[in-house]
């Protein structure tokens, strides 16, 4: 049974980055000479004249399974809002985090390697991303607004 909003938005959370996780692609471009850049959860991918080249991308790895882990123990620890508004800021900060680092990989790395009037588009993973980032803050949000009527009622006590 689902006692408050924030269990879904959590759970929201958790299924978007799950959806990351499992392979969706963040980025993807393809150049006018041939040359391909793919970015994904745990690595980016550039091929120019049929050779391929992999870079891990350990970060966006490391910081969407911190924000899965996070995300678990603010869920479960629904008693203490404290502390749920203390993980739910961290998860805020880790899922920015991950998509900074996207971002960075996209602009700093694998852009410089094509021709500027190419573009790339963003894959349903990026999108995964941005909806776990609102519904995290949605969730904050609720958290903070319970706690908020919580001590109004013990003011009036």
């Amino acid at each position: 049974m689902i006692q408050r909003p924030q269990t879904i938005f959590l759970s929201l959370v958790l299924v978007a980055n799950c959806l990351v996780s499992l392979g969706w692609s963040i980025w993807a471009k393809v150049g006018q000479a041939g040359q391909k850049a793919e970015l994904y959860f745990n690595e980016w991918t550039l091929t120019e004249a049929g050779k391929t080249t992999s870079t891990s991308a350990m970060a966006i790895v490391l910081l969407l399974t911190l924000s899965t882990i996070v995300t678990l123990i603010t869920i479960f620890s629904f008693k203490n809002r404290i502390r749920q508004m203390l993980l739910g800021l961290i998860n805020s900060l880790l899922l920015a985090g991950a998509m900074g680092y996207s971002f960075w990989v996209i602009f700093k790395e694998a852009m410089p390697s094509f021709e500027p009037e190419a573009q790339g588009k963003y894959g349903y993973g990026f999108y995964a991303m941005v909806v776990a980032l609102l519904a995290n803050m949605i969730a904050n949000r609720l958290i903070r607004k319970d706690e908020m009527l919580v001590q109004s009622s013990n003011r009036m006590r």
